[in-house]
């Protein structure tokens, strides 16, 4: 990317001119022009002015998309809603136009650009209206009028011309500007229809067209001057183009990666019209389909479990990878849904807390007979529902959420297809990090995922939470907020001396998930004064309570004076539930699905190493520890300082060539062979 300190300016006309060659253009994803002509008045009084109004910001992409022009539709009426042209380049075309025509996209600024555009053009009807010569201050009265600043004359934009001064459209300015008329067909093209005319003597006439001759001259000064538009140009690739859009656009609609990626493949394959179409052709309107999911898992399948990043997706993915793929993924990412609320683990998709953990059991889904969840075995029934409970617990998916993605999709398929585990430290990364219920006394914060997991849970270990109000299930469509058992306010009021009551007022133990309506009609009542009068609706209010994992004792009043009591008792009834559903399985898990990847320790292996960006290949001996590089066996380490010697030309300082070669394994991760000096020693001690 170009220094951004590398400020340029350019003209109006400049601008203008390259729209009308279809040299600057917009990507086929930005917002749609929304600018009020009001602004666009705001916007030539500020350059009259010279008043800064930010800088427009190109790009020169490197790689192929698909743009479209900018808007030239009418406000209203006909025409105001005919669909944008968009054109389709490839790399190739988007090199050469950069390279002859200065092809380049307005990433930042468009409101502006269109503007002006549609203003010069005529699109927009905007009139420069003049003072008259009683309205100037003294001092500029003094002037001739061709002396006259054009920000000293101006009375104001507007839509129409005023019918008691002199007033320009900015069109006909433009035009005349381009130097093909005569004074006399200037006169009667443009001048002589002005209704200020109207009464006037021939002599009257004959300066007030003069003055119109002179502001034309301005004006076309105006928008001439070289210094008038700063910009920045920009030469971005696909990955820095997508982090422009993410980390710019605080106004308006903020895009990511996908609207890139969308832009890509609109030649062939319309992404945000295939979304819209599966949000709307399934019966359940609650179901929110994310393109982000659809994307990363139909990049897992094209790259053979390598890659779910936005710089491969950009890069590689093409339309014919989704127009292959689109249905299926989609299909088997309603049936995931489904699951996932038939088997309870989550009551809405607003209370996931990992939504990156549908693309696993997408990939899992394929690989099974059938493509079917009713063709699980018991076995790998038992192994998901660890895997998704663990991972959210120990909160797996809150950093390197690619690299977790591939090896847990990768560690389902092998599962799906009734495979083992080799990588014993898998198993490790899914441990939950809990020893007591004090650890869910801990959890105090909304947004966190072992937060929201929790409360899942419980709807998870009751089988189904059940509403308040008549015992039944809450479905899929409930809307549902973290209902405070103890009411905040009531917490507050009779609490207000007792810091440690107060500190666990937001405690996730003192939190479950009901109906907003609900929640709404508890307000601050002491927990058993609400209680009764749910109870006037239903009298087996109890049987919800034990079904939220709540003492039936709220109900009568005994913890009304004890929130300390309460939260602990109720902490310990959770924690005690994810011992025995979770914490308890690991060793079982650990006996039923890992297999030791090694039979001995002897034999050849094929390993790489990446150095400068130079890939280079050698065998690795598991019996003797050496490297077999170039014909020749060295140790593993002086191996690794001949491979960056020849690759540099330069005798570097001795390497840990254990943490320098890599082989892949039966997951297809690339591990260092470090792994096997740890597994060598582990066999031989």
């Amino acid at each position: 990317m170009a220094d951004p300190q590398q400020q340029q300016t350019e003209s109006i006309k400049f601008l203008v001119d390259n729209i009308d060659r279809g040299n600057v253009v917009l990507p086929e994803f930005q917002r749609d022009f929304v600018w009020d002509i009001g602004k666009t008045y705001e916007l030539f009084d500020s350059l009259v002015r010279d008043i800064f109004i930010g800088s427009i910001i190109y790009g020169k992409p490197s790689f192929e998309i698909t743009v479209r022009e900018i808007d030239k539709r009418p406000r209203k009426g006909s025409g105001s809603r005919a669909k944008l042209e968009t054109k389709f380049f490839t790399k190739e075309e988007i090199e050469q136009k950069t390279q002859i025509n200065n092809f380049r996209l307005v990433l930042d600024g468009q409101q502006r650009a269109t503007s002006i555009y549609r203003a010069l053009k005529g699109i927009d009807d905007v009139w420069v209206v003049i003072k008259n010569e009683e309205e100037l201050r003294e001092q500029i009265q003094e002037k001739e009028f061709k002396d006259r600043f054009l920000e000293e004359i101006l009375h104001e934009f507007s839509g129409h011309e005023d019918e008691d001064r002199l007033s320009i459209k900015l069109s006909d300015a433009y035009e005349i500007s381009k130097g093909d008329l005569f004074e006399d067909e200037i006169k009667q093209k443009y001048f002589d229809s002005l209704t200020y005319l109207a009464g006037m003597e021939d002599i009257e006439i004959k300066n007030a067209f003069r003055k119109f001759l002179v502001v034309i001259k301005k004006l076309n000064e105006l928008y001439g001057s070289e210094k008038l538009l700063s910009y920045y140009l920009l030469n971005m690739n696909t990955e820095k183009f997508a982090l422009f859009f993410e980390r710019s656009n605080s106004k308006g609609v903020q895009l990511n990666f996908i609207d890139i990626l969308a832009a890509k493949l609109y030649k062939g394959f319309n992404l945000r019209d295939e979304i819209d179409k599966l949000q709307n052709s399934y019966y359940i309107s609650d179901y929110r389909f994310n393109r982000e999911i659809i994307v990363r898992t139909i990049s897992y399948i094209i790259s053979n479990g390598k890659e779910v990043d936005r710089t491969y997706i950009l890069t590689n993915l093409n339309f014919n990878h989704f127009n292959d793929h689109w249905d299926t993924v989609c299909n088997y990412y309603k049936k995931v849904i489904d699951f996932l609320f038939k088997e309870n683990y989550i009551l809405s998709q607003s209370w996931m807390p990992y939504e990156n953990m549908i693309i696993p059991l997408i990939i899992f889904l394929k690989e099974l007979e059938g493509n079917d969840f009713s063709q699980m075995n018991e076995m790998q029934h038992r192994f998901v529902t660890y895997w998704y409970w663990s991972s959210i617990l120990s909160q797996r998916y809150s950093s390197g959420t690619n690299e977790v993605i591939i090896q847990d999709s990768t560690i389902l398929k092998k599962v799906a297809n009734n495979q083992k585990i080799p990588d014993k430290s898998y198993f490790n990364k899914m441990k939950i990090q809990m020893s007591s219920f004090e650890d869910i006394l801990s959890l105090t914060k909304k947004g966190s995922a072992v937060y929201k997991g929790v409360l899942n849970f419980i709807n998870f270990a009751s089988k189904g939470l059940m509403d308040w109000n008549n015992s039944s299930k809450l479905n899929f469509n409930s809307k549902l907020e973290d209902h405070h058992i103890f009411p905040k306010q009531y917490l507050k009021e009779n609490y207000e001396d007792d810091e440690n009551s107060l500190s666990l007022i937001d405690c996730v133990a003192n939190r479950t998930l009901i109906p907003k309506l609900t929640n709404i009609r508890i307000g601050k009542k002491a927990p058993s004064e609400y209680l009764k009068d749910i109870k006037v609706k239903n009298s087996d209010i109890e049987e919800s309570l034990v079904n939220h994992l709540i003492p039936v004792e709220l109900s009568e009043g005994l913890y009304d004076d004890f929130y300390i009591d309460f939260v602990e008792t109720r902490a310990k009834q959770i924690y005690e539930k994810i011992e025995k559903n979770i914490i308890q399985k690991e060793s079982q898990i650990l006996d039923n699905f890992y297999q030791a990847p090694l039979t001995g320790i002897t034999g050849n292996i094929k390993v790489f190493a990446t150095y400068y960006n130079k890939r280079i290949e050698a065998t690795f001996d598991r019996d003797t520890e050496k490297i077999l590089y170039m014909g020749k066996k060295y140790s593993v380490s002086l191996a690794a300082n001949r491979a960056k010697e020849d690759l540099t030309g330069k005798s570097d300082a001795s390497t840990n060539g254990w943490k320098f070669w890599k082989y892949t394994n039966d997951l297809g991760e690339e591990r260092f062979v470090d792994d096997f000096r740890k597994t060598i020693t582990l066999i031989t001690s």
